[in-house]
């Protein structure tokens, strides 16, 4: 089920690719997952540092002791940047 989801994820990052804005919490947790191979976990609309509307997107990486924070341009639907921070928890159930 996990690599269904991230296979979508893709897809819908590669549509993204021609620059179409991204205005959905979805849209940019999809282009965050395919940016970094992680679990997208949270996503919130900000104002960059420019004055545009972003997301800034925590993913988890599972195994790993750190994750990322990244932002993704809302008119774009790119990644701007990224930083390591301390893994956030997986929203996926681990018991299965």
């Amino acid at each position: 089920m996990r690599s269904l989801l991230f296979g979508v994820a893709c897809a819908t990052c590669m549509a993204q690719a021609g620059e179409i804005p991204c205005t959905t919490a979805d849209d940019a947790k999809a282009i965050a997952e395919c940016e970094t191979l992680g679990e997208a976990v949270t996503a919130r609309q900000v104002d960059q540092s420019d004055g545009s509307k972003g997301w800034v997107v925590l993913v988890h990486m599972p195994g790993k002791r750190k994750g990322w924070r990244v932002m993704i341009d809302w008119e774009l639907g790119k990644m701007r940047w990224k930083e390591a921070i301390d893994n956030p928890p997986s929203k996926v159930n681990s018991h299965h």
